[in-house]
């Protein structure tokens, strides 16, 4: 299709330059010289903060010249060829394809994304509380009582709270007469009972 297009362009614009008189011709070859050196200049001034900044966007100033210019004879050809009438509903069916090209991305869903690598890592689980060491069992404790205070919700709370009654009970099932010993000292919600306790492994 695209092969197709740039044939039929390259043709109404031959008819174009050929319809055309010369000096009619050499002016719009000057309009769109001077529409790229405009585009050119105009480029570079808005990259601030490159390295290129200050000198002009060659490549962009001539291809902006190059499809002037080219705009222009194919129109010239299209009024050559078809008339003015059929020229206006060519027009009038470019702008309408373009315009629902463009709504067609705007609305586009967006693209599922691929399923998983059945090989790739999966998320580790957390460590049970019996797998925990000893000492490693007192710090979680400790800081469950931080999370307990940042809890923002019921549900979060009673989370926290279960986590909590697990890390009582199994430092009472390692050590019970040192788990007794730290709640007759008055332990807190938040205090350390590893010293009460005969194993820290």
């Amino acid at each position: 299709m695209a092969v197709v297009l740039i044939g039929l362009f390259s043709a109404l614009a031959t008819i174009g330059a050929l319809t055309l008189p010369g000096d009619v011709l050499f002016g719009w070859l000057l309009l769109g010289a001077g529409a790229g050196i405009l585009v050119a200049f105009g480029a570079s001034r808005l990259r601030r903060g490159r390295a290129t900044a200050r000198s002009p966007d060659l490549v962009l100033g001539a291809a902006t010249a190059a499809i002037f210019v080219t705009a222009c004879l194919v129109l010239v050809g299209l009024l050559t060829t078809l008339g003015g009438g059929l020229t206006t509903a060519v027009l009038l069916l470019l702008v309408a394809g373009g315009l629902a090209v463009g709504y067609h991305h705007r609305v586009a869903p967006p693209t599922v994304p691929e399923p998983l690598d059945s090989a790739a890592p999966r998320p580790v689980p957390p460590v049970t509380v019996a797998d925990l060491a000893t000492e490693d069992l007192c710090v979680a404790w400790r800081r469950s009582y931080f999370l307990l205070l940042a809890a923002t919700d019921e549900r979060a709370r009673r989370l926290v709270v279960q986590r909590r009654q697990d890390f009582l009970d199994e430092i009472e099932r390692r050590d019970r007469s040192g788990f007794l010993r730290w709640l007759d000292s008055g332990a807190k919600a938040g205090s350390d009972p590893s010293p009460y306790l005969g194993t820290r492994s």
